[in-house]
C-alpha cells in the first residue's frame, strides 16, 4: 500500500503533527497536506521573484468544479500524458520537480493508484490550489513537498521515474537545476525533461519581440490565444507565463543532451515528435549531429502552430551503475 499523506518525502513514513522526521530528521512546517522544507526563509531575489510571479499567476489553473473524473478526462485528451502514463509501472515511485499546481502529478497518482507520486515545487500558493483539489479529489497517493530545486528535500537515486517539464529554464543556473533533478533517478529509472529549446522557441521570441513593441501580445500570432473555447482567465495566465515571465532561459538541446550523458544517462527520445513507434520509455536511435539538426529544424517549423511554445522533452534512462 502507498503511504498516505502527509508523509516525508525522503524516508516515506507518516509525520503528521510532526515538525521533523523522526527518522531523517527532515525539518518542515505542515501546511494543510503540503510538506513545507523551506519556510519563510528568504530565497534569494531571483528565486523570490519566480514564487512572487507563480503566487499571482498559479500555472497551470483548475477548471471550477474540477473533479477525478474531469481531470483524467482532460489529461488522456493529451496524447504524451497517456503515453507517459502508459509507460510508467502502476507501482513505480515518482517525482515530479516543479510540478506547480499539480495537475500532472495529480493525474499520474489518479490514474495509478498503487503508485506513490511525490510533487515538489517552491511556490506555496501554487501547493495551496494543488492540495485544495488533492484533498477534494481523495488523492491519498499523492505528497506535495514545498522544496528548493537546487536543495531538493527527497532522496538521491530514489525514483523509477522523474519528470521536470518547463522548470529548470525558469532558474538562474538551468545547468545545476538539471543535475539536481537527474541525480534523482534511480539506476534503471527514466527522467522526462522538457525545458525552451532554443531552435523550437525561435518563433514565440520573435512574437514576444514584437509584443514588446505594441506593449500587448498578438493575439492572432499565438496558437493559445487563437482558441475560442479558452476562457479569458486561462488566456491571462497564459499572456503572463509566456510574454511577461521575470526568468526564462532557452537551451540548446545538444548541451542539455550532453549534460543528461555526463550524469550517466542515456538517450530513449525526445518529445515531439510523439511516441507512436513504440511506448514513450522505449529506446529508439541516438540521433547524430545531422539527425539533431533534423529534430530541431522540425520543432522550429513547429513554432508556428505548436501550443507548447517550443517546450521540448529528452527522456532518457539513467545507466545502471553510472555515474560522473
Amino acid at each position: 500500500m502507498s503511504p498516505r499523506p502527509p508523509f516525508c518525502p525522503r524516508c516515506l513514513i507518516p509525520v503528521e503533527g510532526l515538525e521533523r522526521c523522526p527518522s531523517c530528521e527532515l525539518r518542515f512546517e505542515l501546511r494543510g497536506g503540503v510538506v513545507d522544507t523551506i519556510g519563510p526563509s528568504d530565497r534569494g531575489r531571483e528565486a523570490g521573484e519566480v514564487e512572487d510571479f507563480y503566487s499571482v499567476n498559479p500555472f497551470p489553473g483548475y477548471a471550477p468544479g474540477d473533479t477525478r473524473g474531469t481531470l483524467l478526462d482532460r489529461s488522456r485528451r493529451a496524447h504524451f500524458l497517456t503515453s507517459l502514463d502508459e509507460a510508467i509501472p502502476t507501482d513505480a515511485r515518482v517525482l515530479e520537480c516543479g510540478c506547480g499546481t499539480a495537475q500532472l502529478s495529480a493525474f499520474l497518482a489518479i490514474a495509478g493508484p498503487g503508485r506513490t507520486v511525490i510533487g515538489v515545487d517552491g511556490c506555496r500558493v501554487s501547493l495551496e490550489h494543488a492540495d485544495e483539489f488533492r484533498q477534494r479529489a481523495g488523492v491519498d497517493n499523492l505528497q506535495l513537498v514545498r522544496g528548493d530545486l537546487f536543495d531538493l528535500p527527497v532522496e538521491e537515486e530514489a525514483y523509477q521515474v522523474v519528470i521536470s517539464r518547463g522548470v529548470v529554464h525558469h532558474t538562474p543556473d538551468p545547468d545545476e537545476a538539471t543535475r539536481q533533478v537527474a541525480r534523482r533517478v534511480a539506476p534503471g529509472g527514466v527522467l522526462v525533461l522538457g525545458f525552451y529549446e532554443t531552435w523550437g522557441r525561435a518563433f514565440h521570441c520573435a512574437r514576444r519581440a514584437l509584443t514588446r513593441l505594441r506593449k500587448e501580445p498578438v493575439r492572432a500570432l499565438d496558437p493559445i490565444l487563437r482558441k475560442r473555447d479558452l476562457d479569458e482567465e486561462k488566456k491571462r495566465i497564459w499572456i503572463e507565463d509566456q510574454y511577461r515571465h521575470p526568468l526564462e532561459r532557452i537551451l540548446p538541446m545538444p548541451h542539455v543532451l550532453r549534460l543528461l550523458e555526463s550524469e550517466g544517462f542515456a538517450w530513449l527520445r525526445s518529445v515531439p515528435p510523439a511516441a507512436t513507434d513504440g511506448g514513450l520509455f522505449d529506446a529508439t536511435p541516438r540521433p547524430g549531429p545531422l539527425g539533431r539538426s533534423l529534430l530541431r529544424g522540425g520543432w522550429m517549423a513547429r513554432g508556428l502552430t505548436d501550443p507548447d511554445a517550443g517546450l521540448v522533452s529528452l527522456v532518457a534512462r539513467r545507466v545502471q551503475g553510472a555515474r560522473s
